[in-house]
């Protein structure tokens, strides 16, 4: 069962010229009536029909929808029986049923358990007394990751079947979903523009790994010049990008390669890995802003480190201790 998506917005630009729009959502409905839960459906998809027993005591909906326009999940309740009929628009929605009775077909495939809804397909499904989580991620969002991925800007995005490619990959999809789940409803991390960047990048990297991809490419190899200018360009781009909410995809666009050969890059010049690189430069600015800071004026070490995208105070204080010699509340009050 798709969520439901709405909110207001917001723009960021990162240098180069590619902007990131945001839009938060945060709803939450509770009814007991089948056509207002229709209705709410209409207004987010191409179209949507729901069907319960009328004027059935036992039937029930909750949903409780988090995210933004590139990445929201929900979280549905329905009590009783009943049928829901759905047609995509510009999304893709991974449907995972928790507990409870739910069959689906989806252009011709059937099942029951995890499965992947394309932009324009028909969902149909019967349920009884269902729990269930969806993650919906836009088209553009998706595409745009699967392309730099795979180092093919023409790439048609789609794929094979809404089935998993293996119970091993399905396992793998749930628990990325969850850990992006537990951090983007956490009111202490929700906000935090550089991490639900990387919360989306996340989910959509483990959906094209555990789904089957149609046409999947081969991500092409570099010569070591190219390598070499590739690398450049990204460690001036993660300097002059650090403070906005940048991903692996957005670095690698810019740098003109894909996101393999743009890691390969970086264990090759610098040993580590781009994200590494780029949590270096976070925690340097970081350490700046703590040696420039006032504790007397409000400053304090959770909401510089929040500010670089370190969410988790241990985290923050183990990494600048490494890196500094010394906990962060020492560099705050010197």
């Amino acid at each position: 069962m798709p969520a439901v998506a709405a909110g207001m917005g917001c723009t960021d630009r990162i240098p180069g010229g590619w902007v990131v729009e945001a839009l938060p959502i945060r709803l939450h409905l509770a009814t007991t009536d089948p056509e207002v839960v229709a209705e709410t459906l209409r207004r987010a998809y191409a179209t949507a029909q729901v069907r319960a027993p009328r004027h059935d005591p036992a039937f029930g909906y909750r949903q409780d929808v988090h995210g933004d326009t590139d990445l929201a999940l929900g979280r549905f309740l329905f009590r009783g029986r009943g049928r829901v009929d759905l047609v995509l628009e510009e999304k893709f929605t991974v449907s995972w049923p928790r507990s409870g009775t739910l069959h689906w077909q989806i252009d011709g495939h059937r099942g029951t358990g995890l499965a992947l809804i394309q932009p324009h397909q028909d969902y149909r499904s019967t349920l009884e007394l269902l729990r269930v989580d969806t993650a919906d991620l836009s088209l553009e969002a998706l595409t745009r990751t699967a392309r730099t991925v795979y180092g093919d800007e023409r790439l048609t995005l789609g794929f094979n079947a809404p089935q998993p490619v293996s119970a091993r990959m399905a396992d793998y999809w749930q628990a990325t979903c969850t850990y992006v789940r537990q951090t983007l409803t956490d009111p202490a991390t929700a906000g935090i523009a550089l991490l639900r960047a990387e919360l989306l990048r996340r989910l959509a990297v483990a959906t094209l790994e555990a789904f089957p991809l149609a046409g999947d490419p081969h991500a092409r190899r570099e010569s070591v010049a190219a390598r070499q200018a590739a690398y450049t360009a990204a460690v001036e781009f993660l300097h002059a990008a650090a403070s906005l909410p940048i991903t692996l995809e957005d670095v690698a666009r810019h740098a003109q390669v894909s996101t393999l050969e743009l890691v390969r890059a970086f264990r090759s010049h610098a040993g580590i890995t781009p994200g590494a690189y780029l949590r270096g430069v976070r925690l340097a600015a970081a350490h700046q802003d703590l040696v420039a800071a006032d504790p007397t004026a409000g400053d304090t070490v959770g909401t510089i480190a929040a500010r670089w995208g370190f969410p988790h105070p241990g985290d923050f204080a183990r990494r600048h201790r490494a890196a500094y010699g010394v906990p962060p509340s020492h560099t705050l009050h010197r």
